[in-house]
């Protein structure tokens, strides 16, 4: 208990030393009460949206090398959700409805390029069906689809224990590729990146979407509007808790009779766009321009 009480003191101070040092990457605007972070760059003609996975404590690192291999092109718009990056936490239930006023704050407008990673294919597939004039084309990295959460077994208590150590700073003393999946940033990076999960790994916000994924993957359309171009990059499941054949067939099935999706299999763990950069980027392009120029 003891250790545990120092852990919680060292964190809290270290928490106040470190904010000096976050200043925004980007513009901070406010949606629904709470400040949320847009990271724009590059002046291309065509707007790329970059969505990140849960759990992804920096959203503007994690896409980094991602996005500089695009920005000379396109202009590029990240959106932090609520409790990611430098947003700001909140325990108000949230939808795709935050993401589009965080974009019209700074006046970007679309129709854009989704770029959206794992969980929040759940978003891109609410915002299409939703509203499918603001969108042009969609790019999903490593999708965790509808149907994948119906097999995910759920553990509420473990998560909730998870945000408790998180809160007491417990993170400080596990190794950093536990929570920093993008390991080619510079020594720069990797210390803000750092910073900023010790204050937002498991948020409460991260917290809530993860508690309610399941449910929120039986509200959305598992078909895409047959007017959007869709590109599905698609992992060997790694990071999963699938066989590669599991995975791959989520993708296969969801795609199966929709003649807009194109689906591109990489031998690469699930933050694929890590592992094999060069090749994503110029799949990427090419699909822009295929579909969309």
């Amino acid at each position: 208990l003891d250790l545990l009480l120092t852990s919680f003191t060292y964190h809290r101070l270290a928490l106040q030393r470190e904010k000096t040092s976050l200043n925004p990457m980007g513009q901070m605007v406010s949606v629904n009460g709470h400040d949320m972070s847009v990271f724009v760059k590059g002046n291309g003609p065509q707007t790329l949206v970059f969505l990140s996975g849960a759990g992804t404590a920096s959203p503007i690192l994690d896409f980094k090398d991602l996005y500089d291999g695009l920005s000379k092109e396109y202009k590029i718009v990240l959106v932090e959700r609520a409790g990611y990056g430098y947003s700001e936490d909140t325990s108000k239930s949230r939808d795709v409805s935050e993401t589009r006023q965080a974009l019209a704050k700074p006046q970007v407008s679309g129709p854009y390029i989704i770029l959206s990673h794992s969980m929040v294919s759940l978003e891109t597939l609410l915002w299409q069906e939703k509203y499918p004039s603001e969108i042009k084309a969609i790019i999903g990295l490593d999708w965790a689809l509808p149907e994948s959460y119906y097999q995910i077994k759920m553990h509420p208590q473990m998560l909730s224990m998870a945000r408790w150590g998180s809160q007491l700073g417990l993170l400080r003393y596990l190794p950093s590729r536990l929570y920093m999946p993008n390991e080619n940033l510079s020594s720069s990076d990797r210390r803000l990146y750092q910073r900023i999960a010790y204050r937002q790994i498991l948020s409460q916000a991260m917290l809530n979407e993860s508690l309610s994924v399941k449910e929120n993957a039986k509200k959305v359309d598992a078909k895409i509007n047959s007017q959007i171009p869709t590109l599905l990059l698609v992992s060997n499941g790694e990071g999963m808790g699938f066989s590669q054949e599991e995975w791959r067939n989520y993708a296969a099935r969801f795609a199966k009779d929709q003649k807009n999706i194109e689906l591109t299999f990489y031998d690469a763990p699930h933050y694929l766009y890590h592992y094999q950069t060069t090749e994503v980027v110029a799949k990427i392009e090419d699909f822009i321009k295929g579909t969309t120029d």
